[in-house]
């Protein structure tokens, strides 16, 4: 239980500060393409409905029959994404709006949250919606299924098989602000199929980005290649595009650092005994 309440305190205190600026420029951005994504359709029940009835080339993986019956899938994505998009209204930031969704959803969908295989259909739902999305050209659409894909992921790491001691924030974040070459590698390694094999291929030269977690960050947005980016040794729960960042985050990045590292040592002494 102690560990449960000390994921909850870190979550809830996990970078809010430094995405405030960032998601704020995100907003603002989304804002002027409003006009261009009004045609872009929504992750809705609509779209399971065509997935149902067979009006697809591909399901990349998901079986619109046994997986839609088995977990109420339409009706569990579309209350979370629902719930994700309004909690998004508010201007908090994303880790607060991923855990304001799962607490809305969590009373009535409480066998897929607890059920490690229901989860992984919901995930087999998401995987082909972005899929779907990417191949339609809907960027937008592919990075909320994406990052609705990686929550679930954690989720059923960290709570349903106890796999990893800790929610990789760090992780989902960089599946939100990611760029097309990550976005499409996501999808891709995540599907049975071909069907993106084309389009990575058009993408794999773009440079993948990470995050930089420093509030004094100065790089655009935060942003940096990933390739140059480096994690804290002790918690490896934030990155930073180089050491100085890292230095400068300490004051502020410290108390959280602790907790986390104190949750890893007692996962891994729980694993251990």
């Amino acid at each position: 239980m102690g560990r449960k309440r000390n994921q909850g305190k870190a979550r809830k205190a996990a970078k809010a500060k430094a995405k405030a600026k960032r998601e704020a420029e995100e907003r603002e951005n989304d804002n002027g393409q409003t006009t261009a994504n009004e045609g872009e359709e929504q992750l809705t029940a609509a779209q399971m409905q065509r997935v149902q009835s067979g009006n697809t080339q591909c399901n990349h993986g998901f079986d619109p029959v046994s997986d839609i019956h088995i977990t109420n899938c339409s009706q569990f994505v579309t209350a979370f994404l629902e719930s994700f998009d309004e909690a998004r209204g508010s201007g908090t930031s994303l880790q607060i709006c991923l855990i304001a969704a799962r607490d809305a959803t969590m009373d009535e969908y409480a066998e897929v949250w607890n059920d490690s295989a229901k989860m992984e259909s919901v995930m087999r739902c998401l995987l082909f919606f972005g899929t779907q999305a990417i191949l339609k050209g809907d960027d937008k659409n592919a990075k909320t299924a994406a990052t609705s894909a990686r929550y679930f992921e954690e989720h059923i790491a960290v709570v349903l098989k106890e796999t990893q001691a800790l929610y990789r924030w760090n992780k989902i974040l960089e599946t939100q602000d990611a760029d097309l070459h990550s976005l499409v590698n996501f999808f891709r390694h995540r599907i049975p199929c071909s069907c993106l094999d084309e389009k990575y291929e058009e993408v794999k030269d773009i440079p993948k980005m990470g995050i930089c977690f420093s509030s004094q960050c100065t790089l655009p947005n935060g942003r940096v290649e990933y390739s140059k980016t480096m994690y804290c040794d002790r918690c490896r729960s934030v990155t930073y595009c180089s050491r100085e960042c890292q230095i400068a985050d300490w004051k502020e990045h410290k108390d959280e650092c602790g907790i986390f590292a104190d949750q890893i040592s007692e996962f891994e002494a729980t694993k251990q005994a």
